[in-house]
């Protein structure tokens, strides 16, 4: 029990004091916790006043005579006048309410004991700070000393035990511990003077001893440090513990199975387990709720300077423990007459949780097979998806989100960037992110609708003294967070939110008919004709600005097809190739990278960029991949981002080479070179024109002094600056298609994916094989697989160079990209037509679909497959 200490110091230990120990809302929380009720977590909503600690805030007893959940809040002796204070926690961030005259308080959440104020300047008897030699000098000394006396192993290992235990309790020795730098005592954005190889190689020497005390006793200590925080100045080297700690490099066997395994290992230990558990919930915890972006900057920094392997495995580690948690509400969802189980009922939930999720997981993975639950029926499968309310409140999530959101900083100013797909989080594949969606974009809404700092604070105050519940408020969404979202469950969600605004569309076009007693359409058609198809399509997107979010439906003039999808996917095919084509001067093709880009003197009006960026956003909209080849400079600015040297690099390497070497230059030899301000480029027939960088810029001289701001505004000049009014008329088009906040979960390269497809230099065949469906055999996939004509088609599938699978796969799905989340997400269906024939096989690219006859010889089916694949043009009915 936690003893409060009055403001003259006497402890009081009367019932009733010591009940607000533990803060009233807080021990309405443990008393709730087992339906899974948590506090009110909120970080970015958390109120701040300068008046109360570290970011608290004060409410006056009249206005707080209740905490939350209908608790009476305490009031002094002596005055009767006593206020209360509400508090975030510092390792889970749950606000919690305690009277002002508290010195610290206990969270009943995470149970972290939070002492407001400073950690005392001094400890007593600070234990030598730790390094590998210390720790093997210590050990030498041990091993001495045993051979000298009968001692017992616990006995002889009894001084390292105890030095592992006081050090790593210590706040002052353990942030003095495993320096690179002994002598530097200020914070670097450069590196964090933390020697990470000497601490595994510190620990990896724990674990090779006779006994496991040491190494216990050192992450308990590091557990109770970390159970005990006091209120820390905006220092980042306050923090090097914590980073200390994350170093362990066990951290992550405490989230992988062991069960049916023999422990071979003393990391293995269900003691050792735990204790590491801990160790990293906490960090994790202390981390996310680090409210200084100036520490945060630190931290990004020091995180990019790791090597692409360290760096990939703290973004698994990280994953791992999201998994971990998120796999205890899988299991509950899946499994219905699994309950956790308590381990030990006089502890605190905190401190179980492990244990339980661990037993839970055993009991399921040691069940009969006949034992588990039947598969759903598909009218009851969306209940096996993890829903937003056993989440929303997790803040074991919500604080691993917010540390890898770090790491996704860190990612973005590393020279070698990891790709995306390393932070996405497989099992958030199982939740139900369309309801996570749903309730981000609500919250969101509900912010926006009268938004102010104040207000947001005293919202969250509000909401916490009058008890909202859980289920109505939640404090995460994985769409704060999108790094953790796969691009396919990504796309599912930009999918629902199209096909709803299309439903809203069909629905008031109905509604209005009605109205009007007049036939509205519920679909965008498109009408054109093949030779004009550019011209056509703009002035029917021009007449239309209403219809653009209805389903798209495409007709090519005098010709009979119906379109089913593959219209479409020729429309699109046909009008960016009218598009591109140098006879509108629109773009260009910059040689150095192929890649294509905006002209500064376009000889088309800007109506054409409109509909340049109304098509990529029908593209979207109607889940169709369009043969791009822009760089990602592009996909920036669609989605509102910055671009910069890096995307001038990208679209012009040499000019940006050329650009740094000028850095090179002295005095001299930059005024040997007269450049001034001013800026020659070509418009579409090739003349020359210039511009000035700066206001007078001709007149001004490039040296040594100015030249960063020349290349600056060199390099802006070609990506944004010279080319504003075509890139306003292109992301207005596309705005006035793409308007949700679905898009604004994608990365500029998944944008890129998402528009262009998958790139694949070349298709697996085995993968195409595995997920291709057949149609016209009575006896299903088996005999058509086995039969002589499919066993030709592949043989000769298996022939085709690279470029002539493209081929095909234009022919049959009308796009020569795969889908984005690979092959194996494409659908492709082979059906038996008839009998042996002379006529081609036919390709149905609203299904992606090939039609093919039962030819009696594989000479005459590679024939016919060629041909049509070779020569085909136009749509048509049978």
């Amino acid at each position: 029990m936690l003893i409060q200490r009055t403001a003259k110091g006497a402890k009081t230990t009367t019932k009733s004091q010591r009940a607000w120990n533990a803060p009233h809302d807080a021990r309405v929380a443990t008393e709730t916790s087992k339906k899974s009720a948590i506090p009110k977590q909120s970080s970015s909503n958390t109120p701040k006043n300068p008046l109360a600690p570290n970011g608290s805030t004060t409410l006056p007893s009249s206005s707080a005579s209740k905490a939350p959940n209908g608790v009476s809040s305490a009031r002094s002796g002596s005055s009767g006048t006593s206020s209360t204070i509400i508090h975030p926690c510092w390792c889970c961030g749950t606000l919690l309410s305690y009277p002002s005259r508290a010195s610290k308080f206990r969270c009943s959440v995470c149970n972290t004991t939070n002492v407001l104020e400073e950690r005392p300047h001094s400890e007593m008897m600070v234990p030598t700070p730790v390094s590998y030699r210390h720790v093997r000098h210590l050990l030498d000394s041990c091993l001495a000393s045993a051979s000298s006396s009968e001692k017992s192993t616990h006995q002889v290992f009894e001084p390292l035990s105890s030095y592992m235990y006081e050090s790593f309790r210590s706040y002052q020795c353990l942030n003095q511990s495993f320096r690179i730098n002994n002598a530097s005592k200020r914070a670097h954005y450069s590196m964090s003077n933390i020697n990470a190889h000497e601490i595994g190689h510190t620990f990896r020497l724990l674990c090779t001893l006779p006994t496991k005390r040491p190494l216990y006793n050192c992450l308990k200590g590091a557990s109770e440090l970390a159970r005990r925080l006091y209120t820390q100045k905006d220092d980042v080297m306050t923090y090097l513990w914590v980073f200390i700690l994350l170093e362990i490099p066990f951290l992550s066997r405490s989230l992988s199975s062991k069960s049916a395994e023999k422990i071979t290992t003393m990391v293995d230990l269900p003691e050792i387990r735990e204790l590491s558990y801990d160790v990293l919930k906490r960090c994790l915890g202390i981390i996310s709720n680090i409210d200084s972006a100036k520490s945060s900057n630190y931290f990004a920094s020091w995180i990019s300077k790791l090597s692409e392997e360290e760096l990939i495995i703290k973004i698994d580690l990280i994953n791992l423990y999201i998994t971990f948690h998120l796999r205890k509400y899988f299991n509950r969802t899946n499994n219905y007459n699994a309950r956790s189980k308590s381990v030990n009922g006089q502890a605190h939930p905190s401190d179980t949780e492990y244990m339980e999720n661990w037993i839970l997981k055993e009991e399921l993975e040691g069940r009969d097979p006949l034992e588990l639950p039947l598969s759903k029926s598909k009218s009851t499968k969306s209940d096996t998806r993890i829903k937003l309310h056993q989440y929303g409140n997790d803040w074991h999530i919500k604080s691993a989100a917010k540390v890898l959101s770090i790491f996704v900083k860190a990612n973005t100013i590393r020279e070698v960037k990891v790709p995306a797909n390393n932070f996405y989080n497989s099992l958030v594949d199982f939740v139900n992110v369309k309801m996570d969606f749903d309730g981000w974009q609500s919250t969101r809404k509900s912010r926006r609708a009268s938004y102010s700092p104040e207000a947001d604070e005293v919202q969250a105050v509000l909401e916490y003294i009058h008890g909202k519940s859980m289920s109505e408020s939640m404090s995460y969404y994985f769409c704060q967070y999108p790094f953790l979202i796969s691009l396919g469950s990504k796309i599912s969600i930009l999918e629902y939110e199209a096909r709803r605004q299309m439903e809203r569309k069909a629905e008031e076009a109905f509604i209005n008919s009605l109205d009007k007693r007049v036939a509205i359409d519920m679909y965008f058609r498109v009408k054109v004709r093949r030779e004009y198809v550019v011209q056509d399509s703009l002035n029917c997107i021009k007449s239309n600005p209403t219809n653009l979010k209805k389903s798209l439906r495409v007709q090519f003039l005098n010709e009979p097809g119906i379109d089913a999808g593959g219209l479409r996917k020729e429309w699109f095919s046909l009008l960016t190739k009218g598009i591109f084509s140098p006879q509108t001067g629109m773009l260009y093709n910059v040689e150095d990278s192929n890649y294509l880009w905006f002209n500064v003197k376009p000889i088309e009006n800007f109506e054409m960029y409109h509909l340049f960026g109304a098509i990529l956003g029908l593209a979207i909209y109607n889940s169709t991949i369009l043969d791009l080849k822009f760089p990602l400079a592009i996909y920036k600015l669609l989605l509102g981002q910055l671009v910069g040297l890096a995307d001038y690099q990208q679209l012009f390497p040499v000019s940006y080479k050329n650009l740094m070497a000028l850095k090179k230059f002295d005095e001299a030899n930059l005024s040997s070179l007269d450049l001034t301000f001013e800026v020659t480029y070509s418009d579409a027939f090739g003349r020359p024109h210039t511009a000035e960088l700066i206001a007078g810029g001709k007149k001004i001289q490039v040296n040594v002094s100015n030249l960063g701001l020349y290349i600056q505004k060199y390099c802006d000049f070609f990506i944004k600056d010279g080319i504003k009014p075509q890139l306003d008329a292109f992301t207005t088009g596309f705005a006035r298609v793409i308007g949700g906040n679905g898009l604004s979960l994608f990365l500029a390269e998944e944008i890129h994916l998402l528009i262009c497809g998958n790139e694949e230099s070349d298709i697996d065949i085995d993968i195409l094989k595995s997920v291709t469906q057949y149609a016209g055999w009575s006896g299903g996939k088996e005999e058509a697989t086995n039969s002589q004509v499919i066993q030709w088609f592949w043989e000769y599938f298996q022939s085709l160079n690279a470029n002539q699978r493209k081929k095909f796969l234009v022919f049959v799905t009308g796009s020569d990209r795969v889908p984005a989340t690979g092959i194996q997400n494409l659908t492709f269906k082979i059906s038996l037509m008839g009998k042996d024939t002379n006529r081609l096989p036919v390709a149905h690219t609203c299904f992606n679909e090939l039609a093919l006859y039962n030819y009696r010889s594989k000479a005459i089916l590679v024939d016919k497959v060629s041909r049509a694949v070779n020569e085909s043009a136009g749509f048509g009915l049978k």
